[in-house]
């Protein structure tokens, strides 16, 4: 039977060897917004809202949310429609339930049209529809980043170039209530079946202008608790303030300041997150819960790893990703769990493993705008050490390392 590592290169630092000196030049801290010293502008998400419950249609339902642009640089940024020199916009989901923090809605993403210059964010030096004035703020209603032929693929999108094809390529047909929007199954947001639940939403901006390539993109994305009532169509109401330039594991953190974050910036590329959490429970065990959330990445993540010591019990295993949709050509086949040794080694890692790029640029990874979720329960208590994030698309070293909390 072939490893489920195959076509990955084997990271034998991973599991015992010295590490210091290849983690001190694979992590690096966020870019500096601006960082070419000539004039930009520089996008953030001002606000979440408004919101638009769409329906329930079988057992899952739909969403939209509205966001408010400001453009808090130094130089307009270009608004046209009918190409791609426009922001995109994307709209998560995320769940927090019983320890473990889940992405469980994404829609596809809007296309801007034209900006209007208003002054959430400060004074708006005005410039027109055709670009966001210095200073200046843009609302985009529920109403209009649910707007069905407005949305297009996540698939076609390069968040670190912010580079989308104009028109879309892929534009099947479509109908009824759920296609495009934030879909969500039903059982995730059913109060009987989520007590204690808490819901976050996260929107993103992207534009050729305003993304890592460019230096600017690392506050591109803000979140807002949500809360959700049981109805005929599930009813919505936002909790607290929007929380300006955070992600969606910054919102986890915040529900829950024992949540570990380590930011990984591959070369050349975006940033991709592990938040970790290990929480004691009333048998003496101990539950690790971990999320890998890709911000902005082309090249994507295929695996990950934790490191685990060969005398340890690992029980209530999970894997959580979130599906692609309405006929995106992505492939949403979940991940191979693997309990065992390290090929090549007689280390042991608790590790989860999508298909490779090789085999299939389509196969399942972590890609831009979404979180993948893992857990088990451990007999063991937490130490800060290295887990293994293992890239998808060539172009990165094939693994890399980030703090987190594992066993002993």
């Amino acid at each position: 039977m072939n490893s489920p590592f195959s076509r990955i290169a084997l990271p034998v630092l991973l599991v015992g060897a010295t590490i210091a000196g290849l983690v001190a030049s694979q992590l690096t801290a966020s870019a500096t917004n601006n960082t070419t010293g000539s004039p930009q502008p520089d996008i953030i998400v001002g606000d979440i809202y408004d919101y638009i419950s769409h329906g329930k249609s079988g057992s899952q339902s739909s969403f939209s949310f509205g966001s408010i642009s400001c453009n808090i640089g130094d130089a307009p940024l270009t608004w046209t429609s009918y190409n791609n020199n426009h922001p995109i916009i994307s709209t998560n989901l995320f769940r927090l339930k019983d320890g473990l923090f889940e992405q469980i809605g994404m829609n596809w993403v809007k296309q801007g049209f034209a900006a209007l210059d208003q002054s959430l964010c400060g004074t708006c030096i005005p410039t027109g529809y055709s670009t966001l004035g210095i200073g200046c703020s843009d609302p985009y209603s529920a109403y209009l980043n649910g707007f069905q032929s407005d949305l297009s693929a996540r698939s076609e999108v390069n968040a670190y170039s912010g580079y989308f094809p104009y028109p879309p390529v892929l534009d099947p047909s479509y109908s009824g209530r759920l296609a495009r929007r934030v879909i969500v199954d039903n059982d995730d947001l059913d109060s009987a079946l989520n007590v204690g639940a808490r819901y976050f939403v996260e929107i993103q901006y992207l534009t050729p202008e305003d993304c890592m390539l460019q230096g600017n993109g690392a506050n591109n994305v803000s979140w807002r608790e949500v809360s959700f009532s049981n109805g005929s169509s599930f009813g919505v109401s936002f909790v607290g303030a929007t929380q300006r330039a955070e992600y969606c594991v910054d919102a986890w953190k915040s529900a829950d300041p024992g949540v570990s974050i380590s930011e990984l910036q591959l070369p050349n590329d975006g940033s991709v997150f592990v938040a970790s959490k290990a929480t004691q429970l009333p048998n003496g065990n101990w539950h690790y819960a971990y999320s890998v959330y890709n911000r902005d990445s082309e090249i994507a993540v295929r695996a990950f790893a934790v490191p685990v010591a060969g005398n340890v019990s690992l029980n209530y295993k999970t894997f959580k990703d979130i599906d692609y949709h309405s006929d995106d050509v992505l492939n949403n086949t979940d991940w191979f769990e693997y309990d065992g040794l390290y090929p090549g080694t007689q280390r042991r890692v608790m590790a989860w493993v999508g298909g490779s790029y090789q085999d299939s640029p389509l196969n399942n990874a972590v890609r831009w705008g979404s979180a993948y979720s893992y857990s088990f329960v451990a007999n063991s208590a937490p130490r800060t050490g290295k887990v293994g994030v293992f890239s998808f698309k060539p172009g990165a070293p094939p693994y890399s390392f980030v703090n987190a909390q594992i066993p002993q």
